[in-house]
């Protein structure tokens, strides 16, 4: 019986030099080994006759060898092996380059099976580098669903193959799930549907297996992240006053919140009332409205005396939120501060960061907004009530682990990135959802439009008719920098383009992430700041933003009414969204302009699911089938990487997510089910622990 923990080098096989070569894949023990699934199968399960064989063709013959010999070639001095072979109907040449050493192992006489790609020399049909296998009871490399892996630099198809097949042969894998949901499932123990994924037999016993392994994916997932919630659910809170009246402060706000809004206030209120800390996601459309329901939450915990950090992914997020909250809040006598990692601000004026860390100390500061740098060591909280993350997904794995001290504090966590049903219940099945579907009165659909380069000129036409009647414009650049190799349009050429040759009768600002803080605020409040007036001295305003992916989320600047996107094709669904959400945060009417170094661009089916709907909860769905979870949330960084799994499968997710609530409720701690808390113990949840 084998150790499944049992370090990958002291294996049999493998050995120290191709160890590290197997670590570069994540190999680091016999069960990683094991569970280093195939990315697809190549079908050699049928057998050509030589006769039959066809240029092109990836072909599977059985024959015997009549010759094999190698040699130096005069030209180019490469070693080529060749061996002559037939079957009952014909006979053909297989060539290898650079492998002498097979005139060791192919002898002549013998029968072997070759699989490989059929090419033409000197007007003869051969087998170029063809895999080869003698025959006999099982094969592994040649003449039936061959496992393809992904692989690292020194390491063959062949040689990681064999050892799996290897270990496969020798080790029992211990079932872990319950009887009565393999039987409700109709599943393939384990043991069984690993070998099978690897070394299937045929499609129909391959669909089995995977059909086990996803499952596994997602119950495992599902047993994780409800574990984490009930566990939650066991601590004690802040005891909070919910009967402060927030009526008259919502009053004072210059517009009226939408019903979907009213009902998540409604909700994470609820949330306070209750004696362990809340832990809700708070999603909704671009535009639709979320920082003000999260700064009414911040409201309730200042009246209550407890602080509220805010953390945003980007500097530019952090200041907007900042300033915002310090209008929001000028007549209420809260201390605000602004934490970054390079600027310090507390109520309104700059300050030393020295300073503001004594003030969030203390308990002074009851309102703390900033970015990444809120979650460094240094920074201790007198009493946290409310930690509220903009963008989670944005922030590493590090950084979500937050600090230690908030496991008593309430959570909001906020997405302008709809989330599909699918992965609300599995990655972030830990947390309580609210949605926000509707946006607020007044906004106007965005027209997409994408630009054929042809039309590139009327853009620019339309664009200037745009500022000339007082609006702005974004434009989105892949990159900062020229890039060779890539071929697309940076930030800064665009930026020397637009300003000198195209609209040198405009103001054009350039925004990325290289720039220091103080530019990029100056830059910002330049573009802020010239509303819907077109007057005022140069320099005083910025008329188009160049700007880089740094603008996606939260930038507020309601008199912008064109996006315009270079590159468009190299953007995800939900980040071009992003993108366009900058625009139409009024009553002026707003367009989205996608440009692409693609001339299939028309045919692009992101680009068109975005000229199509508007809808960012349609999107996501879209989204999800188009590129996957992993692309999409950061699965993989995240710890939730799912291999195997679909992620589209609803049912399939309500099923394992009630089977692990079942099992929770009668044992919180797994103790009855020590392989399964083994699992769950070397897989911790990454959203805070």
């Amino acid at each position: 019986m084998f150790d499944l923990t049992i370090p990958i080098e002291q294996l049999y096989l493998v050995g120290p030099a191709r160890a590290k070569l197997l670590k570069n894949l994540g190999i680091k023990t016999l069960e990683d080994l094991l569970f280093y699934f195939p990315r697809a199968h190549n079908d050699l399960s049928k057998f050509t006759l030589i006769a039959d064989l066809k240029l092109g063709d990836n072909a599977n013959v059985k024959a015997k060898i009549l010759e094999v010999k190698s040699f130096r070639t005069k030209i180019r001095r490469f070693t080529l092996t060749q061996a002559l072979i037939e079957d009952d109907t014909a006979s053909i040449l297989c060539v290898w380059f650079n492998q002498p050493f097979l005139t060791r192992v192919l002898k002549k006489n013998e029968y072997f099976i070759f699989s490989g790609k059929v090419t033409i020399s000197k007007n003869r049909l051969q087998l170029q580098n063809p895999v080869y296998e003698q025959e006999r009871d099982e094969q592994i490399h040649t003449s039936r669903l061959v496992p393809l892996y992904s692989l690292t630099a020194n390491l063959t198809q062949k040689q990681l193959r064999y050892i799996i097949k290897t270990y496969l042969d020798k080790v029992t894998i211990p079932e872990y799930l319950p009887k009565d949901i393999l039987q409700k499932e109709k599943l393939l123990n384990e043991n069984y549907a690993v070998k099978t994924f690897h070394f299937p037999k045929d499609y129909s016993a391959l669909n089995q297996a995977q059909n086990r392994l996803a499952f596994d994916e997602i119950f495992q997932t599902q047993v994780r992240v409800l574990q984490y919630k009930k566990t939650r659910e066991q601590k004690n809170s802040f005891k909070i006053n919910v009967d402060v009246d927030l009526a008259d402060k919502i009053k004072s706000l210059s517009f009226e919140l939408t019903a979907g809004q009213k009902q998540a206030l409604a909700e994470i209120i609820n949330d306070f009332k209750k004696p362990f800390p809340a832990n809700r996601l708070l999603e909704g459309d671009v535009g639709s409205g979320k920082t003000i329901i999260a700064a009414l939450a911040a409201y309730l915990m200042a009246q209550n005396g407890l602080q509220t950090a805010i953390l945003s992914p980007t500097e530019v997020l952090a200041n907007q939120h900042y300033f915002n909250f310090l209008k929001l809040f000028a007549r209420d006598n809260f201390d605000i501060a602004l934490l970054t990692s390079s600027q310090a601000h507390f109520n309104g004026n700059p300050a030393t960061r020295a300073t503001v860390i004594s003030q969030i100390t203390s308990g002074k500061a009851k309102i703390i907004l900033g970015t990444h740098a809120l979650l460094e060591k240094e920074i201790k909280f007198a009493q946290l009530g409310l930690v509220i993350i903009d963008e989670q997904h944005r922030f590493g794995v590090q950084q979500r682990s937050i600090l230690k001290q908030i496991s008593n504090a309430h959570l909001l966590t906020m997405s302008a990135t709809p989330i599909p049903r699918t992965l609300a219940l599995t990655l972030y099945g830990d947390l309580d959802l609210s949605q926000l579907k509707e946006l607020p009165a007044g906004r106007q659909k965005i027209l997409t439009k994408i630009v054929a380069e042809e039309n590139r000129t009327k853009a620019y036409e339309f664009i200037a008719k745009q500022i000339e009647s007082g609006r702005q414009i974004f434009v989105i650049c892949p990159l900062i920098d020229d890039s060779d190799k890539l071929g697309v349009k940076s930030a800064t050429a665009e930026f020397k383009k637009l300003a000198n040759e195209i609209f040198p009768q405009f103001e054009v600002g350039l925004l990325h992430g290289k720039l220091k803080t103080a530019e990029k605020e100056k830059t910002m409040q330049q573009f802020s700041a010239k509303g819907g007036s077109a007057s005022g001295g140069k320099d005083s305003y910025i008329d188009i933003l160049v700007s880089t992916s740094v603008i996606e989320v939260g930038v507020d600047v309601p008199n912008a009414s064109v996006m315009m996107i270079e590159g468009a094709q190299r953007f995800g669904l939900a980040q071009l969204h992003q993108f366009r959400g900058r625009v139409g945060r009024s009553d002026h009417k707003s367009y989205c302009f996608l440009f692409s170094d693609d001339p299939n661009s028309i045919n692009n089916p992101r680009l068109q699911a975005l000229v199509e709907s508007n809808n960012g909860f349609d999107l996501a769905e879209k989204d999800l089938q188009i590129r996957g979870a992993g692309d999409l949330y950061g699965t993989k960084q995240s710890g939730y990487d799912f291999k195997i799994a679909s992620l589209n499968n609803l049912d399939l997710v309500e099923r394992s997510r009630n089977y692990a609530e079942k099992l929770l409720d009668q044992d919180i701690n797994l103790n009855n089910y020590p392989l399964l808390k083994q699992k769950m113990d070397s897989q911790p949840l990454v959203h805070l622990e």
